[in-house]
């Protein structure tokens, strides 16, 4: 049921329950019906009591309703597990740095992490730059690709994102500066690749193919891809798939969102082979 000022009355509800522990307790037993249920948070199935676990039943609905909570959260905190000391982080498609300034964070730690952040709109890597502060972050305003050239990029509906401008669109773009990934000298290490470049996957995994052959690579994650060769092509350069929210093993169909792959190297290290 929807009324006026229904959103008003529900923030002063639960305002008052939380200043009055007692009052809490009646109310939650008066109006929060009491059932088993099978929510997920940060990727991970958990059994509740909606009225007994009422917080993480209200933070299951708030994951189900936005893609921060229900993707980003959990295929964050899978990457973060998957850093090593000594790794260097390259966030590519990095928008306003959500994911170079969480895992940033590591650096504190282990300070001979690198961490490098690149974004092709020089309105959103202003802001990035911002973002990651002094934290350690590299920020490299520029385009990646398969080829050293300028293309055309357009700005998306929402969020600030840009993608690469198909050859036939009307629309005339921005030019911006791309390079390969395997050109950039500032590389060095074993490398964690996260990738949201909104369709333009293959090409820029292609402009990596240096790094994949000589296995500098060892996790790479994708927000999701457009082509089909995407995961036959990570497999044959020795990665296996996983789903990046819930680190489900993917041996035949992998998912178009949030896909995570593993070089054997880095899967033998962890296993202690």
């Amino acid at each position: 049921m929807n009324f006026p000022g229904k959103k008003l009355l529900r923030h002063w509800f639960w305002v008052l329950a939380f200043k009055y522990p007692r009052l809490r307790l009646a109310l939650t037993r008066a109006f929060v019906p009491s059932r088993e249920i099978d929510v997920h948070i940060f990727g991970a199935p958990l059994r509740i009591n909606t009225r007994e676990e009422i917080g993480l039943w209200r933070a299951s609905k708030m994951a189900d309703e936005n893609i921060i909570f229900r993707d980003e959260a959990a295929s964050l905190l899978n990457l973060a597990l998957l850093l090593q000391p000594g790794d260097t982080f390259v966030d590519v498609g990095a928008n306003v740095g959500l994911y170079s300034s969480v895992l940033a964070r590591f650096r504190n730690a282990f300070p001979q992490t690198k961490y490098f952040a690149i974004e092709p709109n020089p309105q959103t890597a202003a802001r990035l730059r911002q973002s990651v502060g002094d934290n350690g972050v590299t920020v490299l305003n520029l385009g990646l690709s398969d080829q050293s050239a300028e293309l055309a990029f357009r700005t998306g509906v929402t969020s600030g994102v840009f993608k690469v401008a198909a050859p036939d669109s009307p629309e005339n773009g921005v030019r911006i500066r791309c390079q390969r990934l395997d050109s950039l000298p500032v590389m060095e290490g074993n490398l964690v690749v996260k990738i949201d470049v909104e369709e333009h996957e293959l090409p820029v995994l292609r402009g990596a193919t240096g790094l994949f052959e000589t296995q500098r690579i060892k996790v790479i994650y994708l927000d999701g891809y457009s082509s089909d060769e995407v995961p036959a092509l990570l497999r044959q350069w020795g990665f296996t798939l996983f789903d990046g929210r819930t680190l489900t093993r993917c041996d035949t169909e992998a998912p178009r969102y949030s896909l995570l792959g593993i070089h054997r190297t880095r899967l033998q290290t962890v296993n202690g082979k």
